[in-house]
């Protein structure tokens, strides 16, 4: 099933793939787009979820059939399943897969609240700020076309009532119609791993 542009990965005789050491699973991650929503498996060994949405054209996927019981667990591929490329630009949002917060790597850092509006979706949740900083002239001074949102609230405008909630979830900062600041900054204890300023690695990595 195609839920945007996607490509069955090069095999080897068209272009070399450099060598990476073997993954021990996928992290599970949930695509948005204005039509389809897809879960996935990627392979986060390698790199943050934020720095291939950021950095990376086109991303190597596992569509899986349906959700696990557990997201927050890493996934392994089946023989069957076949590696496709997907079209990063394509997807809203990205909800990343569930992480404990890392208790040995605490920061002091404000944020503030923040409601976007992005294709028929309404995002609400809280962004981390420079000390002074208002979070919508942050956001797009940062020249990323993913930013996290964290404690985020998803509502559908085509479903009345719908609201899907997620400790982070990437936003196409690109396909963004409007973004507001909601509120004052404040300042809280926050890990690098989610909820805050995600790290975004699958387990272990």
């Amino acid at each position: 099933m195609s839920f945007w542009p996607l490509r069955r990965h090069r095999k080897e005789a068209d272009t070399p793939i450099p060598s990476k050491p073997a993954s021990t699973g996928l992290a599970v991650v949930e695509l948005w787009t204005a039509d389809q929503r897809t879960t996935v498996g990627i392979d986060l060994s390698q790199g943050r979820l934020s720095d291939l949405f950021n950095h990376e054209e086109t991303i190597r996927v596992v569509v899986l059939d349906a959700p696990p019981e557990d997201p927050s667990k890493l996934v392994e591929r089946r023989p069957d399943q076949e590696w496709l490329e997907l079209e990063v630009e394509q997807a809203l949002l990205v909800f990343a897969p569930p992480q404990p917060a890392n208790p040995n790597r605490r920061l002091h850092r404000p944020r503030q609240p923040i409601e976007i509006a992005i294709g028929p979706f309404e995002v609400s949740g809280l962004v981390s700020i420079p000390p002074g900083a208002q979070a919508a002239g942050f956001i797009f001074r940062q020249n990323v076309r993913f930013t996290p949102v964290t404690r985020a609230a998803v509502r559908d405008t085509r479903l009345v009532g719908f609201e899907q909630r997620a400790e982070v979830v990437l936003v196409n900062l690109r396909r963004v119609a409007t973004i507001r600041d909601m509120g004052i900054a404040e300042s809280d204890e926050i890990g690098t791993g989610e909820p805050g300023l995600p790290d975004l690695r699958a387990p272990g990595a």
